[in-house]
């Protein structure tokens, strides 16, 4: 049950009285205006000395009430602008003020501040209240942040229209007017974009990145428009200030500096081998897991799709990311067809489930041949990705041939919860943990590889090929993720006109509000790629003093530049003996990844030492927000929609959803 309080302070700025005094005024010269603002104050001070106590406290609290929802919904511009006003204000009072008046405003703010530091020193525990209040005021303004100036029981994320990035936080929102943008239009424009990469855009590219009123710019469409303009980020609202719009490079996270991705379409059109023109929707669910993989044109280990159940267990997908190449998978698709090997592709059924269970897994094997068709056709004619390009087109797909034991008290389970054995919980995305860095020898296998690696400044490959750490300079992720990249442009590797280093460009994406960014295999994917990258650059190398008796300067002067050059992460035979040495007395280290064993035990280390200088903690709280029932996830999961809360949990599980309305303008 929700209860709200409306406090009435009977002012109306509508109504005919306040319309004609407006009115009045307007028509009013200087010197009357000031007559009657010195009137209407001596009738105010007047009125306010005869009025009783409880009459004075209710026009202190409708002004305080008036105040307070003003400043809820006010700008950062608008409080900055108050403070301004409050400021000057006070500065040309105390340029007109007497002597006699300063020093009574003088003794009068002494006199309380030094009522402030004995109310410190008595009451802590209500200074620490207000504290906290004030506090939970700031964190309710930025929570409320989101909501609809019209309607504050919707909400829709904030997104920045020159970037595409969520702004989260207590980052500040700007706002950028139609004109404001349109003065940079050579900065963000498809043309100067067209020139800089030599290419031509997509139309179907162009069209997710228009703004209504901003045309041949490229823009995120799923920015809010205030009244006073468009939602922007900080960093790209100090790079769009009037004097930079002479600047040939656009701001260094704006979509025109190369992070133009697009989203793959929800209707697909084509030409098919017969010269006609095909159109095709294809809704979110269609594409599975197991189709994305075999769509994929580059998988650098291949993919392994288990299933596991039984009685009184949901249904769970642990996916494991082989090596395979796509052109080569269409040739042999051809080539067994012609030979009338057969059209299938045998999946084999093993464990205990129920037979409930091992139906759900047969529908989810299947694979829709024509949808799989179809959408490699798109990939290969119309989304002009590079990784398509010598990429045969198979003329039927395989669906899988299911092997199975007869049904046994040994491999099938009698059903007890029917809602819970059929309910799919969805897949654990992992890498081996034989590809992790580890904090001695990073990604490299051994020390002596690592310091090699250090020596010559040569940082690893974005992911292990092939199972092992060889370098292929061919790899891309737009390869490997062709749905996050479905027009294979607006890779890491790609050159833009600021420069953006790898580790900031993951974290871009996994800020842009594209929805392909948001899903399991592309975090797990660029996790893995940033953690390879952050090991290599906090790596350490530490050497012994002395190296077989002899000290490590005179050591290091026997060396010499072509010694190093010698060195080879493959063989090392050629060495001197001085150079090998040198080497075994070298160890390295790095910065352990979050989620490894060595990163649990540092963080244990800390937690200890902290105990041991700050004493045992006398109360221990630990969160654990479940995603599925949380209101922030559907809001920014869904940037482009107006979501408001419109259901209950009960129990851990959403009753009635939240409902999502189109944006307009």
């Amino acid at each position: 049950m929700s209860i709200y309080v409306i406090v009435l302070d009977g002012r109306n700025a509508l109504s005919p009285a306040a319309v004609k005094k407006r009115r009045q005024r307007l028509r009013m010269s200087q010197e009357k205006k000031d007559a009657q603002r010195v009137k209407e104050r001596l009738s105010k001070n007047a009125k306010r000395h005869v009025e009783t106590q409880e009459a004075y406290s209710q026009r202190v609290k409708i002004n305080w009430e008036h105040i307070k929802r003003k400043r809820l919904f006010e700008t950062q511009e608008e409080r900055n602008q108050h403070k301004k006003i409050r400021r000057d204000c006070m500065a040309k009072q105390r340029q007109t003020e007497t002597e006699q008046q300063g020093a009574k405003r003088k003794k009068t703010d002494r006199e309380s501040k030094r009522r402030k530091r004995e109310e410190g020193r008595d009451s802590s525990v209500e200074d620490m209240s207000k504290i906290i209040d004030h506090a939970t005021k700031e964190a309710k303004q930025f929570l409320h942040r989101t909501q609809d100036l019209g309607n504050p029981h919707r909400h829709r994320a904030i997104v920045c229209i020159i970037c595409d990035r969520f702004i989260i936080g207590t980052e500040t929102i700007h706002k950028l007017t139609k004109e404001h943008i349109r003065a940079h239009s050579e900065r963000l424009g498809i043309k100067s974009y067209e020139e800089y990469y030599q290419t031509t855009l997509k139309t179907e590219v162009k069209r997710q990145y228009h703004v209504q009123g901003l045309q041949d710019l490229l823009l995120s469409p799923r920015s809010r428009k205030y009244p006073d303009g468009y939602a922007t980020c900080s960093v790209c609202y100090s790079a769009m200030q009037p004097q930079m719009a002479s600047k040939k490079t656009p701001p260094k996270f704006a979509i025109a500096n190369g992070f133009v991705i697009g989203s793959f379409p929800q209707e697909i059109k084509f030409i098919n081998n017969e010269g006609q023109t095909i159109r095709r929707k294809v809704e979110d669910v269609e594409l599975t897991d197991t189709l994305k993989a075999m769509v994929a044109p580059l998988r650098p280990y291949g993919c392994v799709f288990a299933y596991s159940g039984g009685a009184q267990k949901s249904l769970r997908g642990n996916y494991q990311i082989f090596e395979m190449d796509q052109n080569r998978l269409g040739g042999v698709m051809n080539h067994l067809n012609q030979a009338g090997i057969g059209e299938h592709i045998y999946c084999v059924l093993c464990g205990r489930m129920t037979p409930d269970q091992k139906q759900i897994i047969r529908k989810r094997s299947r694979i829709d041949t024509q949808l799989y068709i179809d959408i490699l056709t798109w990939f290969v004619k119309e989304s002009g990705h590079p990784g398509y390009l010598k990429t045969s087109i198979p003329e039927d797909c395989p669906q899988p041939l299911l092997v199975e034991d007869n049904p046994t008290k040994n491999n099938t389970d009698d059903p007890c919860d029917t809602a819970l054995e059929t309910n799919y919980e969805g897949g654990t995305y992992f890498f081996s943990c034989a590809q992790d860095p580890s904090q001695h020898t990073s990604v490299y296998g051994s020390s002596d590889t690592f310091a090699l690696a250090l020596f010559q400044r040569s940082a690893p490959t974005l992911l292990a090929y092939g199972g092992t750490y060889a370098k292929n300079t061919d790899m891309k992720i737009e390869n490997i993720l062709p749905f996050a990249f479905p027009f294979g442009i607006g890779g890491p590797k790609m050159q833009r006109r600021v420069k953006v280093s790898l580790e900031l460009c993951i974290q871009v994406y996994l800020r842009l509000s594209l929805e392909q960014f948001m899903e399991g295999p592309t975090i797990l994917v660029m996790n893995h790629i940033f953690n390879r990258q952050m090991s290599y650059k906090t790596g350490v190398m530490t050497c012994r003093s002395t190296i077989d008796g002899i000290p490590l300067g005179e050591k290091l002067s026997t060396l010499s530049t072509e010694d190093f050059e010698q060195i080879n992460d493959s063989n090392n035979d050629n060495l001197n003996a001085t150079t090998k040495s040198f080497l075994r007395a070298i160890s390295t280290t790095c910065r352990a990844m979050g989620h490894t064993e060595q990163a649990a035990k540092d963080a244990r280390r800390r937690c200890f030492a902290m105990l041991d200088f700050f004493g045992l903690n006398s109360l221990f709280m630990s969160t654990t927000p479940d995603d599925e029932c949380s209101f922030r996830v559907r809001l920014y999961c869904k940037p482009q929609y107006w979501v408001s809360f419109g259901g209950i949990f009960q129990n851990g599980k959403v009753r009635h959803f939240c409902d999502l309305n189109d944006t307009e303008y």
